[in-house]
């Protein structure tokens, strides 16, 4: 039942989607054969003239495929993950062999140095020429094939960003062949990497379950930063296909974890302690690297905005209040929170005529029917008061100014002050 459950989902999936995949064929000098690929082409890829794509490439173009495109475009359309372009390789009659290794080596045979090169040399190449990607790459396994993903680690220069392995039959040369790829040198390139695995004692052997611990211990005591490390361990999974099921949205939530936006967690942990132009640079540079990482064109979340405003506001007196209204301003130059921060920032400062030109400009960009408008009209009431208070005591005496007696002022005294000028 569990089982027909699955299968019932992958086709409602792969049905919702049909009319956004294409398939293509690859005359392969490395395979010696002609290839088939399909290729899910993201929502809104067409009108998009700016975007460029992530892109991962899925070996079998079955439920594996189907499953990584549903939570694709679940992740995207909650802004949890960017757009991206998948591409599945046709191998239901030539897995076995494509995904093949020499058992006493654990090293890839003929047949899976040929998958290896295609997939380096011609496959990312014309998804490339042909589609508007990012340098942001996955790759994604399951069983055999999650093992033959990892021989991609050897690359000097990494191809992929992310290794996806679900339920990994990994060889049992398999440890010292990836411990032989010295991994921690992964750290001193500018770039960030992921590897994913998951696997349930219970629904494999013992010899691959303690292999896939073995692996999984060292590579979690890698000294890297940019490189994160998660080999899950499903003890409650139902079967076999619900760790598969499971297991690409748990490597999304890492994979796109800097996509997303501020978490309470992440406010927590870093940001609350910040200094205000530390939280505005924290924020500048997550969006940098977003659009570094993935290729998206991603402006700046009004949430994230929101994440860093009390530190701004409470800390140091509200002295980069102006900061952080220019860096709004320009991110968002239709709305109105630029310009509130800037006029909180006079206003704190008693600069009330400032205050009041930068609150009516914020309130002119207020929709009338945002029920927040009235509310607002109060920051302008307020400098307004404060404005003309500041005005009545700049135009009052002071205490050390003379007042003219009465005698001096009278008009009797004024005519005679005349006469005898005109005497003289």
């Amino acid at each position: 039942m569990k089982k027909l459950s699955f299968l019932l989902i992958v086709f409602l999936v792969s049905f919702s989607y049909a009319q956004e995949v294409v398939e293509k064929t690859i005359e392969s000098k490395e395979l010696k054969r002609s290839q088939s690929i399909k290729i899910y082409i993201p929502e809104n890829y067409k009108k998009d003239l700016v975007a460029n794509y992530p892109v991962a490439i899925v070996l079998g173009d079955e439920y594996l495929f189907d499953l990584y495109v549903g939570n694709a475009k679940l992740f995207a359309n909650v802004d949890k993950a960017p757009r991206q372009i998948v591409v599945g390789i046709d191998m239901d009659y030539t897995y076995a062999q494509d995904v093949s290794i020499i058992p006493a080596t654990n090293l890839l045979t003929k047949h899976g140095l040929r998958l290896y090169d295609f997939i380096k040399y011609e496959l990312i190449s014309y998804i490339e020429k042909n589609f508007k990607t990012s340098p942001f790459m996955t790759i994604v396994g399951e069983g055999k094939g999650a093992n033959f993903i990892t021989h991609f680690l050897k690359e000097p220069q990494p191809i992929f960003n992310a290794y996806i392995c679900a339920t990994p039959e990994f060889g049992q040369f398999a440890n010292p062949i990836i411990k032989s790829y010295t991994l921690q040198r992964l750290g001193a390139i500018d770039n960030s990497y992921f590897i994913y695995a998951s696997n349930a004692q219970k629904h494999t052997s013992e010899e691959l379950y303690n292999r896939f611990n073995e692996i999984g211990t060292h590579l979690s005591s890698l000294e890297a930063k940019n490189v994160d490390i998660t080999f899950d361990k499903f003890k409650n999974a139902p079967s076999f296909l619900s760790i598969i099921g499971e297991t690409i949205p748990r490597a999304f939530t890492r994979m796109f974890a800097l996509y997303s936006r501020i978490t309470q967690k992440e406010i927590e942990s870093t940001v609350k302690d910040l200094e205000p132009l530390e939280a505005i640079k924290y924020l500048e540079k997550k969006y940098q690297d977003i659009q570094y990482l993935y290729g998206s064109n991603l402006n700046v979340r009004l949430d994230d905005i929101y994440a860093i405003e009390g530190i701004v506001i409470d800390k140091q007196n509200g002295d980069y209040l102006r900061v952080l209204g220019d860096f709004v301003a320009i991110k968002h130059p239709d709305l109105h929170l630029g310009d509130y921060y800037i006029g909180k920032y006079y206003e704190i400062s008693e600069d009330y005529e400032k205050a009041d030109f930068y609150y009516k400009a914020a309130y002119g960009k207020m929709n009338p029917s945002d029920p927040n408008t009235n509310d607002f009209y109060e920051n302008i009431l307020r400098v307004t008061t404060q404005l003309e208070k500041q005005r009545v005591e700049e135009n009052a005496p002071s205490e050390d100014q003379e007042t003219p007696s009465e005698e001096e002022t009278t008009p009797e005294n004024n005519e005679e002050q005349n006469e005898e000028e005109d005497e003289e």
